[in-house]
């Protein structure tokens, strides 16, 4: 397991070194594809962790750490105590100690992977010119075309046109 994330921890290093070096190159559109591809690694990670602390919860409780459950009642007409799925307390703290370990190591990635997007968006949101303007805000920001129109002073018609000239290649 500790081999898969490593491997998927040089992946996201690749990628990340392969956005900045579009950074540095403006290639607008893909900047633009690179923004969305990062946010939506962003989201694997994010669930990864949030599968993670599922798992730790279960393991907590299939251990008991929580404390006894109830006792319902013994019954003493079957010849033998019946099974548990209880796991014992060292496997428990073991595999809890592995859980954690990749959790920060996932939230270290995802931090990484936010300063890149703040990076990424302040740098698009910098770039000048009508078209880019208008990529950013239906793109990035992610607003209708109609408020596109009205925040830059122009006709929703032209803004149209000048999105069409755009396309969405990247959703």
């Amino acid at each position: 397991m500790a081999e898969t994330i490593y491997s998927a921890k040089l992946n996201v290093d690749i990628v990340i070194k392969q956005i900045k070096e579009e950074i540095k190159g403006e290639k607008y559109m893909d900047i633009i594809k690179s923004y969305k591809d990062l946010c939506k690694e962003i989201k694997i990670w994010e669930l990864r962790v949030e599968t993670y602390e599922a798992e730790i919860r279960a393991i907590k409780k299939l251990a008991r750490l929580y404390g006894p459950g109830d006792v319902k009642g013994i019954d003493y007409t079957k010849p033998r105590v019946q099974e548990s799925n209880q796991i014992g307390f060292e496997e428990a703290l073991f595999r809890l100690h592995q859980l954690e370990e990749h959790i920060s190591m996932h939230q270290s990635t995802i931090d990484e992977m936010e300063e890149l997007k703040k990076e990424m968006e302040e740098r698009i949101g910098r770039l000048d010119g009508l078209d880019k303007k208008v990529v950013y805000m239906r793109e990035i920001q992610g607003k209708p075309l109609k408020e596109i129109a009205d925040e830059l002073g122009y006709s929703e018609i032209y803004i149209k046109k000048i999105s069409a000239r755009n396309p969405k290649e990247y959703t």
